[in-house]
């Protein structure tokens, strides 16, 4: 019993072990299931708040569907609005680029129309201007043709023996000819001017051709004249005077060329007979110059003097007053002229040649035909002038151009050069001014000599220019023209009548008066 008593106790307590372990598994499975079921229900209840929030997502989704759906018809009515109103910008676009392109092409035509407009104007303003210079132009040609026509009528008048017209006509010849700026030397105005003026003066004191006339160069009209009949005369003009006093007169001389020394104030006669005649304060001396042929021409070289005859040439010491050296010559001078500070002897035989010792002579071959009877150069404006025997002048601008002026109608007795005027004057009786700086090179007459010009020179202001003739005559002439231009307004003794003026001068011309008129305005 107790065996079983101990089994059953045994087997209680296994069975109460099993049935606790059976407990605690019991315990453990329902903590899990409990677990699982507090979990499933935590999910159930996340489920069912996901549930509701699904429901709630989807009625918010169809909302939002339904939103979206009336968005999306806004929108499309909307795109549409949109489309319609691109479509009108786009008509609107496409119709302001039409007006954009028209304004475009509306402004070409309006800057091509202006550019029209500009160069119409330009072309009115420039047909204007020339209409403008034309006519002024032509006034001016007018009134210079007026002026030449006053003064060739002034000459006649003067001419005429009614010199108070005259004077006014001159006067007035002067005043337009100044006034459009015309040429002073015009022929007719000028010597008009000359005439009127008064400012010519003529004196006979020679019996024969006065060959050479010599000034001082005192400041004063002191000067000395030679003639072909032996006379040796002294000059001084003032005040339209001239005092002359003679210092030599022998038929037997026939003189050529005369030369002042300054310095010793001796004067040196050359003859064509072959004397050289001294002349000074109680000096006299005749000297006989042998094998030279015709004494023709003295000329200073060095400190002697050179003396040149058709066959030969001479030196002559002023110191001792004696021919120191004679030497023939193999060719006949034609003539005799200075250059580069030297004697320049021109021969038969078309040749220049120059003087700068008996020993030295330097020989060029002139490039053209003739006879050169007349010379003169410039060293300032390096131009060089040949006066022919045919009245002709063989030009040389400062870049060697040759060219042939034509004015004269004999030989040409004499030339002088002042700066770009050259002066000729010739046995046509003819002194005539050539200015040489112009494209066009014309003579222009400014003295008018009833005899041959044998020979001019100038005063030392060269205001005036001397001439001498083959009658005996000497003359003086002013070349100044403001001097002239003075003179003749100081003999204007009255104005002109309105009667005189619309005769001579014309109607449509305004009229003016002449005395009391300004410096400057003749």
């Amino acid at each position: 019993m107790k065996f079983f008593g101990k089994t059953s106790t045994l087997a209680v307590s296994c069975t109460a072990l099993i049935m606790g372990i059976g407990l605690v598994v019991l315990w453990h499975q329902y903590v899990e299931e409990t677990e699982k079921t507090r979990q499933l229900e935590e999910q159930l209840v996340i489920l069912t708040k996901q549930e509701k929030q699904s429901v709630v997502m989807q009625r918010v989704n169809a909302q939002m569907e339904e939103i979206a759906n009336q968005e999306r018809r806004i929108s499309d009515e909307q795109r549409e609005k949109a489309e319609h109103q691109t479509a009108i910008a786009e008509m609107m676009r496409q119709n302001a680029e039409s007006e954009r392109q028209n304004a475009l092409e509306a402004e070409r035509r309006a800057v091509a129309a202006s550019e029209v407009a500009k160069n119409q104007r330009t072309i009115a303003d420039q047909q204007r201007i020339e209409a403008e210079y034309q006519k002024r132009v032509a006034d001016t040609l007018g009134y210079l043709t007026l002026a030449r026509q006053l003064g060739d009528v002034a000459i006649k008048q003067m001419k005429s023996g009614n010199q108070e017209l005259a004077t006014l006509l001159a006067y007035a010849a002067q005043m337009y000819n100044m006034r459009y700026r015309g040429n002073d030397y015009v022929s007719d105005v000028y010597q008009s001017l000359v005439m009127c003026s008064n400012s010519r003066h003529n004196w006979s004191r020679h019996k024969g051709i006065v060959h050479d006339l010599a000034f001082y160069n005192d400041g004063t009209k002191h000067f000395v004249t030679c003639s072909g009949y032996g006379e040796l005369m002294e000059h001084i003009e003032s005040d339209g005077r001239l005092t002359t006093t003679t210092l030599l007169q022998d038929s037997r001389f026939d003189f050529r060329d005369v030369f002042i020394n300054r310095t010793k104030k001796i004067i040196y006669a050359v003859s064509r007979t072959g004397h050289l005649v001294l002349k000074g304060n109680n000096l006299f001396k005749v000297i006989p110059v042998d094998n030279l042929g015709t004494l023709i021409k003295l000329e200073p070289l060095n400190n002697d003097m050179l003396l040149v005859g058709e066959r030969g040439m001479a030196i002559f010491d002023m110191e001792k007053n004696a021919i120191t050296r004679t030497c023939q010559l193999p060719y006949k001078v034609v003539s005799v002229h200075r250059y580069d500070n030297y004697p320049c002897i021109f021969d038969d035989h078309q040749r220049m040649l120059l003087i700068k010792g008996l020993d030295k002579i330097e020989s060029t071959k002139l490039p053209f035909d003739g006879q050169v009877t007349s010379f003169a150069s410039s060293k300032s404006t390096k131009i060089i002038a040949y006066g022919m025997n045919d009245g002709s002048i063989w030009y040389v601008n400062p870049q060697g151009k040759m060219q042939k002026l034509v004015g004269h109608r004999s030989r040409v007795t004499k030339m002088k050069i002042i700066n770009w005027r050259i002066h000729s004057a010739s046995y046509d009786g003819l002194l005539n001014l050539w200015i040489v700086d112009r494209s066009k090179i014309e003579p222009m007459p400014i003295i008018q000599n009833d005899g041959w010009i044998m020979n001019f020179t100038f005063d030392d202001k060269k205001e005036a220019v001397w001439c001498s003739d083959q009658k005996g005559n000497i003359a003086e002439s002013l070349i100044s023209i403001p001097m002239m231009r003075q003179m003749l307004k100081n003999r204007l003794k009255r104005n002109m009548t309105h009667e005189e003026w619309d005769y001579y001068i014309g109607k449509n011309i305004p009229y003016e008066t002449f005395i009391g008129r300004k410096e400057g305005q003749p």
